[in-house]
């Protein structure tokens, strides 16, 4: 058998590049997935955002006599927020930190507003409404409660807290304007998880039929948490394959017998694993395979047969061989960026140590 299983020093996943060497790692290529699509959605978000600060502005500025011009400076502070993320968090590693500060000063100023403007009977309660529409395109389900709960804060802060007494004198504003943010919400978090849906219904890679990135992401999500026992067959592996020198094929013979290459190695691959498993192809020469229940032996041997099939194709007549990663899921629970970063660290080693192999992350 041609793998050996030894422990694998996690720094091995540094950058690195090169024929047959890896510039990203699987928890990178998990990473830059989230990051891209919340600088896609601020970008797209941005001239609507810019509407509704403009709405927001000369619906105030009507009433502007009655209510006093004391919201003006926290309605500034609010888009000026934004501006400063939007500059800042494209080049930032985490633009999140830079998003979720520029949203969560937007609820502390309208209740500044709030307070500067009637409390209770302030107008500008029902403008709650404005961050609560964006939760669900910015953040995650965890990330949404927790903004839920943050301008519920604000709101109670900003219009019950002061005055109890006049809420409950103002209490049909109050309970409509709280009606109206909650329900923006549920509202717009339908609608999100409607986007979601479609978006994972792209889960197919067009030259070789395996599952793309996206469909990785979703089986990764279902994946994080499982309860896991080695003992009771509840366990799962992870098998990160890269095919040996395969830029030296695109180079000597062209792209299109790259796309060959990879289509027989796809369905070599496919058709050696057994049912249940799934195989991704998550770059350009990198499959992903998911062995759900797998321990290490199973792991093994699965690897070896992939190894082995893949090496006795001559696709375009050249050998092919591929290099695995192994890495299985030992903790009570299921830690899928730690899987991922253990059989990149794995699919290292197999190159190091020759290519043609499988390595196992203990």
């Amino acid at each position: 058998m041609n793998w050996t299983a030894q422990s694998i020093n996690h720094q091995a996943t540094r950058s690195r590049g090169g024929d047959g060497q890896r510039a990203e790692t699987l928890v990178s290529i998990h990473d830059e997935a989230r990051r891209e699509r919340l600088l896609d959605m601020e970008l797209r978000i941005r001239p609507y955002r810019a509407a509704c600060f403009a709405i927001l502005a000369v619906a105030l500025a009507f009433g502007g006599s009655e209510i006093g011009w004391w919201w003006v400076l926290p309605l500034g502070i609010g888009f000026a927020g934004f501006l400063v993320a939007d500059r800042f968090m494209r080049s930032s590693p985490h633009p999140a930190v830079w998003v979720a500060g520029a949203w969560a000063a937007l609820p502390v100023l309208l209740a500044a507003a709030v307070l500067l403007s009637g409390k209770s009977n302030s107008p500008v309660l029902i403008w709650f409404a404005l961050p609560a529409v964006t939760l669900g395109f910015r953040f995650d389900p965890r990330g949404i409660v927790f903004g839920t709960v943050f301008i519920a804060a604000m709101f109670i802060a900003s219009a019950i807290l002061p005055d109890p007494a006049a809420a409950l004198e103002h209490r049909q504003t109050v309970i409509a304007a709280a009606a109206l943010v909650f329900s923006t919400v549920i509202l717009s978090g339908a609608l999100v998880e409607s986007d979601r849906a479609h978006r994972r219904s792209s889960t197919l890679d067009p030259l070789t039929g395996l599952f793309n990135r996206n469909a990785l992401e979703q089986r990764l999500s279902e994946l994080d948490g499982q309860p896991c026992d080695l003992d009771k067959g509840l366990s799962h592996a992870l098998l990160l394959c890269d095919l040996d020198h395969f830029k030296r094929v695109n180079d000597q013979l062209g792209h299109a017998a790259g796309d060959a290459v990879l289509q027989d190695v796809a369905y070599t691959m496919r058709a050696a694993l057994r049912a249940g498993d799934s195989i991704y192809r998550i770059g350009g020469e990198e499959i992903l395979v998911i062995l759900p229940g797998a321990g290490r032996d199973d792991a093994l041997e699965i690897s070896e047969r992939l190894r082995s099939e893949v090496r006795g194709r001559r696709p375009v007549g050249v050998q092919i061989t591929v290099s695995i990663g192994v890495a299985v899921a030992e903790d009570e629970l299921v830690d899928t960026e730690d899987l991922m970063s253990r059989a990149d660290a794995a699919l290292y080693a197999a190159k190091a140590g020759g290519r043609n192999q499988v390595f196992i992350d203990n």
